[in-house]
């Protein structure tokens, strides 16, 4: 659920997300290697945005099932073309509103959020709509930004810092597992539907 900057295209964003640099800061399987993923699972990737982490996830569920939802056409079209050049039959690209994902009430084992937490009005409502999707003991991993400035990201107001996210996510019904720190500006929080 990318929004574009003013100054920037939804296709420059795009190839911006995809750089082969990202890497560096932001390396998917390293990431994902920390969630304890069964290979079974059902899960979604909400505001899977061109797929930078769609991919990488769909291939640890190889017996399992994603759906890569978002809110954005052109973005995915992006994502569908990479899970089609990757071969994967196990993921479901779908369009979704911001608090309805189109998916049946707990029928997930787990969700992963990359920087979509800061781009909602209602945080405490997207968490709570999320939530819903998930079975009992289902987990939800989110990424987001510190609240500090930075040379890239969103503006520094939408920024959610980690006691805030907990706070905001124990409202919508969750319990938090933990979180870590990834490269200085990102970090990661593993939540528990109770």
């Amino acid at each position: 659920m990318a929004t574009v900057p003013e100054t920037m295209s939804t296709q420059e964003l795009i190839q911006r997300l995809l750089r082969a640099d990202r890497v560096h800061t932001l390396d998917p399987f390293i990431i994902l290697g920390l969630l304890g993923i069964n290979s079974h699972d059902t899960l979604a990737d909400i505001g899977c945005g061109p797929g930078y982490f769609t991919v990488p996830l769909a291939k640890i569920v190889i017996r399992g099932k994603l759906y890569a939802l978002d809110i954005d056409d052109e973005m995915l079209a992006a994502c569908r073309d990479r899970v089609a050049q990757a071969h994967l039959g196990n993921v479901e690209v779908l369009k979704c509103d911001e608090f309805d994902f189109s998916l049946d009430q707990g029928s997930l084992d787990g969700e992963f959020m990359a920087f979509v937490v800061q781009q909602s009005e209602d945080k405490t409502k997207l968490l709570r709509a999320s939530r819903g999707l998930l079975k009992p003991k289902g987990w939800c991993s989110v990424l987001e930004w510190y609240r500090k400035e930075t040379e890239t990201g969103p503006p520094l107001e939408r920024r959610v810092d980690p006691a805030e996210l907990e706070s905001l996510a124990t409202d919508a019904g969750f319990r938090c597992l933990g979180w870590r720190d990834l490269n200085g500006e990102q970090y990661i929080m593993n939540l528990r539907n109770v």
